[in-house]
């Protein structure tokens, strides 16, 4: 009888234990399984991110915005913002600014310099 007692409560801590032992490898699966999932969401964002880059939308895009570059047929235009009230041709520091036909200012850049470096804006 006490064999048999002493027999039943060893195979009672030895169940406990490969529970408590099979709870922590589950857990720990778990967890591994919601790591891998996360990497494979990040290889999927890279992938993404490499096609997008490899496109030629995007070669198109970085070519107009960071070299100033146009397809054949395309016309850029250049919106300037609005002259000051008060006169159209008279630069900040009250002197005539020369425009040619075409719209460019036809100052000196001697002068344009000398604005922009000694003229306080106001």
């Amino acid at each position: 009888m006490v064999l048999t007692t002493l027999l039943i409560l060893w195979v009672a801590y030895v169940s406990s234990q490969q529970i408590e032992r099979n709870r922590r490898i589950g857990s720990e699966v778990d967890l591994l399984q919601n790591e891998a999932e996360k990497i494979r969401h990040e290889n999927q964002t890279l992938s993404d991110k490499i096609s997008y880059f490899s496109s030629n939308d995007f070669r198109e895009q970085e070519a107009k915005e960071k070299l100033g570059m146009k397809k054949d047929g395309e016309e850029v235009v250049i919106i300037k913002s609005q002259p000051r009230a008060g006169g159209n041709n008279v630069a900040q520091n009250g002197t005539l600014a020369t425009v040619s036909p075409g719209g460019q200012d036809r100052t000196p850049n001697y002068q344009k310099w000398w604005r922009f470096f000694f003229q306080t804006n106001e």
